[in-house]
């Protein structure tokens, strides 16, 4: 099996490199991957003390900053690196303030490269985010005698680790040394795939404190809080021509007497110019962010949010946030506006992301799949909305995790 999966990676990175020629995504990816043992190379030989985190995209890096913050405050000599499978942890990491010693792409999984690679990292821990369990690393990395740590680990049961089939993957399960999971199912299913149970503790999910270190941080915006000044705001997070057809099919549901006092922030998942474009046709009076300046804001009713960086403070000035990716089954962060008081609202394809259920469960949240429903979400929403904003608050700052010593020092 483990040369079948070795002959699969090797496969799979040709497939890559021919879908590079005309896939942005993956040309990065493929340039990306040739750069890794060079940037490595640049790392001091003698160190006090290294730690790699992997992450596979800009979402795990979030979940990581926490406790990379914590290890760093723990001991400020320590030098952490982190690795990224994904082009979106490349790109952006750099947003979220913190500077890592080095970052670089995870390499093919294939068992020399991942040798060479634990070799020339020279870490004494290795940190997985999420599910990021690649055979040929964790084996190289316990052979190094790397402890190895999997945080906020969440794991379904469609997944292969537990299938049948899956003996060669909850093999390289196995081969980390601590498991702390986002939740009890989770927990359950490694006890299912023979992991030890002294090997597992239920921790929570770190994005809870790493959007409260945001909010805590989170600037003041004139220009739109000049523009939502005295009004109802719906913010529309990370969307996608789905969630905007829906905003349009809103317009057509609400009395006018509803729309009066509402305005509308738009920041599209997609900023490319064709995109930013086909909403100005969508949202003909629409404002574009990058035009304004404070003190001179026309009068509109929509607004969008046409840059990076800007959406997570501005949730500070919403009143309901619609978040996107939830009619494909990538549910954006729904934790940044909801660690505002923010009430959620998003498509119905929420399943792999379990903090959507338990806001549903727990009313802070409501599922929509038309402009009617969308409605209806915001206008209960909009009623009692100071009681609501403090529950949702507290309920964020209750389930932050409390990072256990041994995976900090």
């Amino acid at each position: 099996m483990a040369f079948l999966y070795s002959f699969s990676i090797v496969c799979y990175q040709l497939l890559l490199k021919l879908v590079a020629l005309w896939h942005p995504k993956a040309k990065l990816m493929v340039a990306g991957q040739k750069e890794t043992f060079a940037l490595i190379a640049k790392l001091s030989k003698t160190t006090h003390k290294r730690f790699w985190f992997h992450c596979a995209s800009l979402g795990e890096y979030d979940m990581a900053l926490p406790l990379i913050e914590a290890c760093v405050a723990a001991d400020p000599q320590l030098e952490v690196v982190v690795s990224f499978y994904s082009p979106s942890g490349m790109q952006y990491f750099h947003k979220r303030g913190f500077v890592p010693h080095a970052v670089f792409y995870l390499p093919a999984d294939l068992p020399a490269t991942m040798q060479r690679l634990v070799e020339e990292v020279g870490a004494s821990r290795l940190y997985l985010l999420k599910y990021e369990f690649w055979p040929n690393l964790l084996r190289a990395a316990q052979v190094a005698r790397l402890n190895i740590y999997s945080v906020s680990t969440l794991l379904r049961p469609s997944q292969v680790y537990l299938k049948w089939y899956g003996g060669f993957f909850r093999k390289a399960l196995g081969r980390v040394s601590y498991f702390g999971v986002q939740n009890e199912k989770t927990q359950q299913l490694l006890l299912t795939a023979g992991i030890a149970q002294a090997k597992i503790e239920v921790l929570g999910d770190l994005r809870f404190n790493r959007v409260l270190a945001a909010k805590a941080k989170a600037q003041s915006n004139p220009v739109i809080a000049q523009f939502a000044q005295g009004n109802e705001l719906l913010i529309l997070g990370s969307s996608w021509p789905q969630e905007e057809d829906l905003l349009l099919g809103l317009f057509k549901e609400m009395a006018p007497n509803e729309t009066k006092n509402l305005k509308i922030l738009i920041a599209p998942h997609d900023l490319s110019k064709s995109h930013l474009e086909q909403m100005k046709a969508k949202f003909p009076e629409a404002l574009f962010y990058t035009e304004l300046h404070e003190g001179g804001i026309p009068d509109a009713q929509v607004l969008i949010l046409d840059t990076i960086g800007h959406l997570s403070a501005a949730y500070q000035y919403g009143s309901v946030a619609f978040v996107g990716g939830g009619f494909s089954g990538s549910l954006h962060n729904i934790l940044e506006p909801a660690s505002f008081g923010l009430p959620l609202v998003f498509g119905p394809k929420h399943q792999k992301f379990p903090e959507a259920q338990a806001f549903l469960d727990l009313g802070f949240a409501k599922e929509v799949d038309s402009p009617q429903r969308l409605n209806a979400a915001l206008q209960f929403f909009l009623k009692d909305k100071k009681d609501l904003k403090e529950e949702i608050e507290k309920h964020v700052f209750k389930i932050q995790v409390k990072l256990p010593l041994k995976l900090v020092n």
